[in-house]
């Protein structure tokens, strides 16, 4: 059975050779590269943002922490950042696509937009806009982001990358190594999980 990125990841970290490091790479690289894609839309644009990516977790590998969190995520913030810091001194790129995605046994076209956003954004709160029974509008995305770290493990990272992280579905079933469909049925359960925590709150999703 092929090794996850985590435990490649870990062996890289235990070893420090350069052939733990290629195979970690081969294995982490088409879902990284599909992730910078999906921001630079370009993809000889985005092959550069996975070479500075690599070229990064190399230098700062020491600085992964596993009790933070997994080395997936770790990675893929690094090659956000270089796609993002790309897109800002780049002219040249395109304001929408769009990925199709199937959900109960349909195909559905989601519109991603890539508005141009600097790399400090990464991390910025996304409007949780939460419509109330009286009509009014609550900024609730404390109390929505507190509940999804609580959710089971299967659930909790994918509905963050999606729902915070704005990742597309193929990339997120890239990072993990599952099948898209099996990606959107988990985020699927997930918010229904979420919005039985707030009844008669309508949540307004990223799809």
């Amino acid at each position: 059975m092929a090794k996850s990125i985590q435990e490649l990841a870990e062996k890289f970290l235990t070893t420090n050779q350069e052939k733990d490091f290629k195979s970690l790479y081969d294995r982490i690289k088409p879902g990284l590269l599909n992730h910078c894609k999906s921001i630079l839309i370009d993809e000889e644009v985005a092959q550069d943002a996975v070479s500075k990516t690599f070229e990064k977790i190399w230098v700062k590998v020491a600085q992964y922490d596993p009790s933070r969190g997994n080395f997936s995520t770790w990675a893929y913030n690094i090659a956000r950042n270089e796609s993002l810091l790309i897109k800002k001194n780049s002219k040249k790129f395109t304001p929408l696509v769009y990925e199709s995605v199937e959900l109960d046994g349909r195909e559905h076209d989601e519109f991603i937009p890539l508005s141009d956003i600097t790399p400090e954004d990464i991390f910025a709160e996304p409007e949780w806009e939460i419509n109330n029974q009286e009509g009014g509008f609550d900024d609730l995305y404390d109390t929505v982001l507190e509940k999804m770290k609580q959710l089971p493990a299967i659930y909790k990272d994918i509905l963050m990358d999606r729902e915070i992280h704005k990742m597309k579905y193929q990339e997120i079933a890239d990072k993990y190594s599952m099948k898209k469909r099996a990606v959107a049925t988990r985020i699927r359960r997930a918010r229904i999980k979420i919005r039985e925590m707030f009844p008669g709150i309508k949540l307004n999703f990223n799809d």
